[in-house]
């Protein structure tokens, strides 16, 4: 992610074969329903996210939150792969202050990862 030049919404990554590789690359623009829709309801993945939000006093920002999607319905095995290597993959992104861990559709709501990037903003 380059935030001046990249057209892009979001990227989510997964764990194949020991490694941590792109699964989807959004377009500009893409909506936030678009990118949930694109984590699956049983298997865990990474992603990063390029909000675009208001702040507090007014203005318009931008900031790219990591986020980790560790479902409950997920196999044992893959929760603990994924947790194993979330260091590893969050030391790669430099840059990203906001961090979002989430287990259920309801901890990754737009409204809940905007506040996250308001108290960095």
């Amino acid at each position: 992610f380059k935030k001046s030049s990249n057209k892009t919404t979001f990227i989510t990554y997964k764990i194949e074969n020991g490694q941590i590789v792109t699964e989807t690359t959004s377009g500009e623009g893409e909506k936030f329903e678009t990118f949930l829709s694109a984590l699956p309801a049983d298997d865990c993945r990474y992603a990063i996210y390029s909000m675009d939000f208001t702040t507090t006093d007014g203005r318009p920002a931008n900031k790219l939150v990591s986020i980790s999607w560790a479902p409950d319905t997920a196999k044992v095995k893959s929760k603990m792969v994924y947790a194993g290597s979330k260091d590893a993959l969050t030391r790669v992104f430099v840059g990203v202050s906001v961090k979002v861990n989430a287990t259920d559709l309801s901890e990754i709501t737009e409204t809940i990862v905007t506040d996250a990037c308001r108290k960095f903003a």
